[in-house]
């Protein structure tokens, strides 16, 4: 028997057409979560303490939302109708103080102007295909990015490398592993072995590999892909883009950078050993991905 649709109300509104923005670590999920934030009616999370539960148990056991799917999908909504609701406790836009505690799970003033909602935080790449159970009218912003900077600036993140400790590590329960970026037993073996620059590159093999699934999977409505590169110096054609799929009126400006984007980081910042490490590890990618020029 067919289950009927769900619906998921949040400060009043149903949820529809929810944005998420995915992407390996370091490839500019936070600045595209950002900018789609700021446009108006839209409301963009990340990192809130009951994704992040979700997104890190299923990116660490997939197997979860395979053979438990339909809990899956409700935890998932569960964690996010939680992470969308704004109050004056929870919301950004509302000045701190002090709020009596009839007040305090009420939504706030801003929760009217809200109609869209989305989520940025780190790793969804992982829980794509649960996402796609719990949220059958969601879109996808997947965005691409050099995987040897990628690794450049994970090796810079004491939090990601925090992941590679034995005791985060689940190998043995889990396989293939596409969160450490491991698809075979021979890998498996290996792994422990591996230097750190060849674990984060792995890592970024692993999410461009679903990244190239996704795209297998799903239409061009519901989602499309940036590159990372092009992004920077073409701020105004990414914008354009980004209001084209999601009806977001994203501003450019939200997408400049006042730093440097880190474009070619790796050049200076891996030793010459390094860079064979990664190439031995995502050199296939790399080049169909065509980042495999500028040694």
């Amino acid at each position: 028997m067919k289950q009927p649709p769900y619906i998921l109300l949040v400060n009043g509104t149903k949820v529809r057409r929810p944005v998420f923005v995915l992407g390996a670590p370091h490839s500019g999920v936070e600045l595209i979560g950002r900018a789609l934030g700021k446009a108006p009616g839209f409301h963009v999370g990340a990192g809130h303490g009951t994704v992040l539960d979700a997104a890190y148990a299923l990116a660490r056991r997939p197997s979860i939302a395979e053979e438990r799917a339909s809990g899956t999908a409700a935890l998932l909504r569960a964690a996010f109708a939680e992470s969308w609701q704004l109050t004056p406790r929870t919301c950004p836009y509302c000045p701190a103080r002090p709020v009596p505690a009839r007040e305090a799970a009420a939504p706030c003033r801003h929760a009217g102007d809200v109609s869209r909602y989305g989520d940025a935080s780190p790793d969804l790449i992982y829980s794509a295909a649960a996402l796609q159970t719990a949220f059958e009218d969601a879109v996808f912003v997947q965005i691409i990015r050099d995987g040897r900077d990628v690794a450049t600036e994970m090796l810079a993140d004491e939090h990601a490398l925090s992941w590679f400790r034995p005791a985060l590590s689940n190998l043995a329960e889990e396989m293939p592993n596409p969160f450490f970026g491991i698809e075979s037993e021979e890998e498996r073996t290996r792994y422990p072995k591996l230097s750190v620059a060849a674990k984060c590159a792995l890592r970024w093999r692993g999410a461009v590999r679903l990244s190239a699934r996704l795209r297998g999977s799903l239409g061009a409505d519901r989602l499309m892909t940036l590159r990372y590169e092009d992004v920077f110096g073409g701020e105004v054609a990414a914008a354009e883009r980004l209001r084209e799929f999601t009806g977001a009126r994203v501003s450019a400006v939200e997408l400049v950078r006042t730093d440097s984007p880190g474009i070619g980081a790796w050049r200076n910042r891996l030793n010459a050993e390094q860079r064979e490490e990664v190439r031995s590890v995502a050199g296939a990618e790399l080049k169909r991905l065509g980042y495999a020029k500028g040694r």
